[in-house]
């Protein structure tokens, strides 16, 4: 999308006195002339759409963001000239720049998937999406910043990295990061250089019939290293232009990181470590508490040391199923 919302929310100033709080300051979105991109009174910017159709909704006031829909709005675009519209309006109401550079970039995705002339139900289907992305940074982090950067690593560097999306886990709580047909796959980071990781007793006893294949490797931080908003950009542009795609990457982002996802993008690690300190193992030979646990007894974790465990061949899982050759990124030279 070009120019990106950013950049025009960027390009839009508020006269001091003026207008009073029902007016939007805004300008149409090229290619989606029907929409508009644009900043409250209060200077936070907002997603300004049109839909045709549907029965009307009761407006959603949450945490960091708000939505009327189907409102008749006062609008200035970029002549100066109000007018009045019908106009569905999504309202980033955080007030920190890093939420509103968030809220911008995933409606472009959001704008994609609609398209210029979406139906009413389309675009509450897709602001209801956009909703919960934002009531996910709400939430405390599901997991480590580091575990992300290692798994976003993984998708970024195999061979087919749609696919390898589309294995990706779609809820916290998944047993492993990543399944596909007789696949599953897990993904460890350390930051002391020592191959020792925390597992879940399912993770490292696979379903029979499947190939589990755990990737471990080293994530430090690096000042001048690749951050992760810079990586999960990377990705984005991997995936082909596919829009609903993007938006599971940006949903499970947001999942992950939760309320620390504006400071955790701008964290940066050693992608050449992170690259050169790839290994493959098999999970069912990780050591491990195996076998039936008592009766009673439920969710087991432990951390296991594999300095004694032999790591395998990239060549010997996909020999295992060939599905593996799509996913599994390639062995360090």
């Amino acid at each position: 999308m070009s120019p990106r919302l950013s950049e025009l929310v960027a390009a839009i100033s508020i006269p001091q006195g003026g207008l009073d709080e029902g007016v939007f300051y805004v300008r149409q979105i090229p290619s989606f002339e029907r929409h508009f991109v644009g900043k409250s009174r209060s200077g936070t910017p907002c997603l300004l759409l049109h839909g045709t159709g549907g029965a009307l909704r009761a407006p959603l006031r949450l945490a960091a963001i708000e939505v009327a829909f189907a409102i008749p709005c006062r609008v200035v675009p970029g002549d100066g000239i109000e007018r009045t519209e019908t106009l569905t309006v999504v309202h980033c109401t955080a007030q920190d720049p890093h939420s509103h550079e968030l809220f911008l970039h995933v409606c472009e995705t959001i704008l994609r998937i609609l398209g210029p002339e979406p139906t009413f139900d389309a675009l509450t289907t897709a602001v209801q999406r956009l909703v919960e992305l934002f009531q996910r940074i709400t939430k405390p982090a599901s997991r480590s910043v580091t575990g992300l950067f290692g798994e976003l690593l993984v998708i970024d560097r195999s061979p087919r990295p749609t696919q390898t999306l589309h294995a990706w886990r779609n809820a916290v709580d998944d047993h492993f990061d990543f399944a596909l047909d007789d696949i599953r796959m897990e993904v460890k980071t350390a930051g002391d250089r020592t191959r020792s990781h925390f597992f879940s007793a399912d993770q490292c006893n696979p379903p029979r019939h499947t190939v589990g294949v755990l990737v471990s490797l080293f994530v430090e931080s690096s000042g001048g290293g690749l951050s992760v908003d810079e990586l999960v950009h990377r990705v984005e542009s991997n995936l082909g232009g596919d829009n609903e795609l993007i938006l599971k990457l940006q949903e499970s982002v947001a999942d992950t990181l939760g309320i620390t996802l504006p400071s955790a993008l701008r964290m940066r690690f050693d992608e050449r470590l992170a690259v050169s300190s790839m290994q493959f193992y098999d999970l069912s030979k990780v050591p491990a508490i195996r076998g039936d646990l008592p009766a009673g007894v439920s969710q087991v974790h432990f951390r296991s040391d594999l300095s004694q465990c032999s790591k395998s061949l990239r060549s010997d899982f996909v020999d295992k199923s060939r599905r593996l050759d799509e996913l599994l990124p390639p062995e360090p030279q």
